[in-house]
C-alpha cells in the first residue's frame, strides 16, 4: 500500500509524466514538410499562431499589442484595417515569457520551442488537481485512476499536446483549483481558516479570468451551487455557507474591477445579450452569422462524442455520478462537492448540445466521478470475505483505465500540424517581397497563420467578429470606434467577391476591404438610416466602375454629390494599398459555400465510376487540375446541372453555374481580370489585386 506524503508524491509523479509522455508523443515527427528550417515542427493549429504573435510582442514590447491607441492596446495585425483593440486574456503570453526568460539563465532555449513544449507540462497539472479531489473521500487507487483517467483524455489531448498552443492548457485548470481550495474552506473548523481559504479561492476565479474568456461560464457554475445550498440548508447552516462563498466572491469582483475592467464589464453586460452570445439572434443582419459554420462550434455526433471523450470515461463518470446522487452519504463527499460536480455535469452536457467547443469541459467532473465510482465499487468488493476480490477486481480497473492511455497514445502519436511548408514557403515570400502595410485577404482560418509568419496585417482571421466582445463594446470603446464592427460582414463580401464570375465585383469588393475596412457601409447607413437599404446599394455599386456608381449613387438613390463621393472614396478607393490573396487548395472545400466534399478515391478504382445513375445523369461536366498539366474539363451531359472539381485526389461536386467562378480560377492557376499571379508552389496560389 502507499501511504503518507512520500506515496501521495509517486502518484502524483506519475500522473503528471504520463500526461507529459502522451502529450509529447507527437514530438518526434521526422516528415521535412511539417519541419521549420530549424528542424522544429510547425504549430498544430491557427490559434496557436495568434498566442505566439502576442507572446512575440510581450517579449519585445512588454504588452500583447502591436502599440498603444488612446490609451488601449492595439492588434494592427488582426480585422485590418484599422486593427481592433486587443481584449484578449493576457495570462498566457505573460506566462510564457517570464518561463522563457527563466529557462534562458541556464539554456539558449528559442522562445517557439518553449511555446511547443509548453501545454505537454501544464495541462497535466489537471491530473494532480483530479487526484488531490478524489482523495479526499476515497482510497489512493481511485483517485490515482481518476487522474490518469484526466491526463489521458482523448480530447483534453488533442487540445493540449505538443504544439498547441493555447490557453486550452489552463482552462481545466482553474476551475478545479478552484473547487478543491472551496471544498477545503466548506470543510475547515475554524472560521478564519475558511474566510482565508474562501479569499484565495476567489483569486483562483480572477486567475482565470485573465486566462480564458469563457470563465464566467465556471463563476455561474458557482454560484448556481451557492444557490442551491442555501435553499437546501438549514438555517444554523447558513452562516457557513455565506463565509464559504461570500469572500472569493467579494475578491474575485475586488480584483476585476481593479485590474480586469473588461471582464468585469462583460461579466455585468453579458446576461443581456445571451442571445446574440448563443446565435438566437439576427445580431449580424443582413449579414450571414458566420459562427454557424464554425466546426468546433457544431454539435457533434454520439459516435464523435464517444470517441474524443472515451468509453471508459463516459461509462465510469455516469455510473459515478448515478451512485453520489443515490449514495451520497458513502461517497464521503461534503453537500458543496455533490451539488458543485452535479452542477458541472449538467451544465456541461447542455453546453455540449450547442457545439463540440464545451465537451473537453465534461472531462474534469466526469474523472472526478469516475474516481468516486471506482472507490465505492472496490469497498463494495471489499466486504466479501475472499481476499482475492478485491485485488482482481483492482487489476481489471487498472487495465480498463490503461486501454484508455493506449488508445490516446496512438491519437497523438499520428498526428501531424495543421500546416506545412507550402504554407511557410508562401508566407516566407509575402514577407520578403511586399510592402509592410500590404493587407492579405484569405479564408479567416488561415488569418492567424498569415498575420504571424508573414508580419503582415490580415482582413479577418479565426477570431471573426469578435463575438465575446459584443456584450461590451459600447461601454468599453470610446466614441471614435462603432460597436457595429467587428461583425461577419467581411466573411460574407470575401465569399462573395470569390463566388462571383465578375472579376470587377471581385477586386472592387477587395479594394473596398482592404482600404476602408467596414467604413463603406457603415457609412451607407449612416446616410440612409436603413441597414438593409445600404446593403443592396452597396451589392449593386460594388460591381460597377467608380464613375458608373457615382451615377447611380445621385440618379437613383438621390445621395448628393458630396455624400457620393464620400461614399465612393471608401467603397471604390482612387488609389489603393498593396492587397494580397492567398488561395490554399484547401479553399475549394469552404468557399462561398459552393462545393461539397464528396469521397476520397482509391488508387486503384476509376475516379469517377462511384457514382450511382441518377448522380452521372446530373453531371455537366468533370474538372480536372494537376499542377504540371494544368486544367482539364470534360462535358459529360449538356443538360446536367452539376460539375465534379477534381484538384489533388479529391473530387468536389459543385453547382454548374459556378463553374466560372473567381475562386475556382484562382484555385486552378487560371488567369483573371484584375488578379496579377505573384506566387505558387504545389498547394497555394498568391495573387495581387
Amino acid at each position: 500500500m502507499l501511504r503518507g506524503s512520500r506515496g501521495t508524491f509517486i502518484l502524483i509523479m506519475i500522473i503528471f509524466f504520463t500526461g507529459v509522455f502522451l502529450r509529447m508523443a507527437n514530438a518526434d515527427l521526422t516528415d521535412p514538410a511539417y519541419l521549420d528550417s530549424e528542424g522544429l515542427q510547425y504549430f498544430q493549429e491557427s490559434d496557436s499562431y495568434y498566442n505566439y504573435r502576442l507572446t512575440c510582442n510581450v517579449l519585445m514590447r512588454g504588452h500583447p499589442g502591436d502599440a498603444i491607441i488612446n490609451g488601449l492596446e492595439w492588434d494592427l495585425h488582426s480585422y485590418y484595417p484599422p486593427g481592433v483593440p486587443l481584449d484578449y486574456p493576457p495570462a498566457l503570453p505573460f506566462v510564457t515569457v517570464f518561463i522563457y526568460h527563466m529557462v534562458n539563465l541556464f539554456a539558449s532555449i528559442s522562445l517557439r520551442s518553449i511555446c511547443m513544449v509548453l501545454p505537454a507540462l501544464i495541462a497535466p497539472a489537471a491530473g494532480i488537481l483530479v487526484f488531490l479531489l478524489v482523495r479526499r473521500s476515497q482510497d489512493w487507487l481511485p483517485a490515482f485512476l481518476a487522474g490518469i483517467l484526466m491526463v489521458s483524455a482523448p480530447l483534453y489531448l488533442l487540445r493540449t499536446n505538443y504544439g498547441f498552443y493555447d490557453t486550452d492548457m489552463f482552462n481545466l485548470i482553474f476551475p478545479l483549483a478552484f473547487l478543491l481550495v472551496l471544498a477545503e474552506a466548506d470543510s475547515v473548523k475554524v472560521e478564519r481558516h475558511r474566510i482565508i481559504l474562501s479569499s484565495i479561492a476567489g483569486f483562483i476565479m480572477f486567475t482565470y479570468s485573465i486566462s480564458w474568456s469563457g470563465w464566467q461560464i465556471i463563476f455561474y457554475m458557482t454560484f448556481i451551487t451557492f444557490f442551491i445550498m442555501l435553499i437546501h440548508m438549514k438555517s444554523t447552516d447558513m452562516g457557513k455557507v455565506l463565509r464559504t462563498f461570500l469572500p472569493a466572491f467579494a475578491v474575485l469582483f475586488m480584483f476585476l474591477i481593479i485590474f480586469n475592467r473588461l471582464e468585469f464589464l462583460k461579466f455585468i453586460t453579458a446576461p443581456f445579450h445571451l442571445s446574440d452570445l448563443a446565435g438566437n439572434t439576427d445580431v449580424w443582419y443582413p449579414f450571414p452569422d458566420s459562427y454557424l459554420n464554425v466546426a468546433e462550434l457544431q454539435r457533434t455526433s454520439p459516435e464523435d462524442t464517444l470517441i474524443v471523450l472515451s468509453p471508459v470515461l463516459i461509462l465510469m463518470g455516469f455510473s459515478g455520478f448515478i451512485l453520489m446522487n443515490l449514495r451520497s452519504r458513502s461517497a464521503g463527499w461534503s453537500r458543496l462537492m455533490q451539488i458543485f460536480i452535479s452542477v458541472w455535469t449538467v451544465s456541461f452536457i447542455l453546453l455540449s448540445l450547442t457545439g463540440g467547443r464545451f465537451l473537453m469541459f465534461s472531462v474534469p467532473p466526469m474523472s472526478v466521478l469516475a474516481g468516486l465510482f471506482m472507490g465505492i465499487f472496490l469497498d463494495y468488493t471489499g466486504s466479501y470475505s475472499r481476499g482475492w476480490i478485491r485485488p482482481l477486481f483492482s487489476i481489471i480497473l487498472i487495465l480498463t483505465v490503461f486501454t484508455q492511455v493506449a488508445a490516446s497514445y496512438m491519437i497523438i502519436d499520428n498526428l501531424k500540424p495543421g500546416y506545412d511548408d507550402c504554407f511557410e514557403d508562401s508566407a516566407r515570400w509575402i514577407a520578403e517581397n511586399t510592402s509592410p502595410d500590404a493587407v492579405i485577404i484569405t479564408d479567416w482560418s488561415y488569418g492567424h497563420f498569415y498575420a504571424s509568419e508573414a508580419g503582415r496585417p490580415v482582413l479577418y482571421d479565426g477570431r471573426l467578429a469578435y463575438i465575446e466582445t459584443l456584450p461590451a463594446r459600447e461601454l468599453w470603446y470610446d466614441d471614435s470606434l462603432n460597436p457595429e464592427i467587428p461583425s461577419t460582414a467581411r466573411d460574407y463580401w470575401v465569399n462573395l467577391a470569390l463566388g462571383t464570375s465578375n472579376p470587377k465585383l471581385s477586386t472592387n469588393i477587395f479594394r473596398m476591404l482592404g482600404n476602408s475596412g467596414d467604413d463603406a457601409y457603415l457609412t451607407l447607413e449612416n446616410y440612409t438610416g436603413d441597414r438593409d437599404l445600404s446593403f443592396r446599394i452597396l451589392k449593386r455599386i460594388l460591381a460597377l466602375d467608380r464613375e458608373e456608381a457615382r451615377g447611380v449613387l445621385i440618379k437613383d438613390y438621390g445621395f448628393s454629390e458630396t455624400e457620393a463621393s464620400s461614399i465612393l472614396n471608401k467603397s471604390h478607393p482612387v488609389s489603393s494599398r498593396e492587397i494580397i490573396v492567398v488561395v490554399p487548395w484547401k479553399m475549394i472545400g469552404i468557399a462561398s459555400g459552393m462545393f461539397k466534399a464528396i469521397y476520397y478515391p482509391s488508387e486503384s478504382s476509376p475516379v469517377f465510376c462511384r457514382f450511382n445513375g441518377t448522380l452521372n445523369n446530373e453531371i455537366y461536366s468533370v474538372i480536372e487540375f494537376d499542377p504540371d498539366d494544368g486544367v482539364t474539363e470534360r462535358i459529360l451531359n449538356a443538360s446536367g446541372n452539376l460539375s465534379v472539381v477534381s484538384i489533388h485526389g479529391r473530387e468536389y461536386l459543385m453547382d454548374r453555374n459556378y463553374t466560372d467562378s473567381v475562386i475556382l480560377k484562382l484555385l486552378m492557376g487560371e488567369k483573371e481580370d484584375g488578379f496579377i499571379p505573384c506566387y505558387r508552389n504545389r498547394f497555394i496560389n498568391v495573387y495581387r489585386v
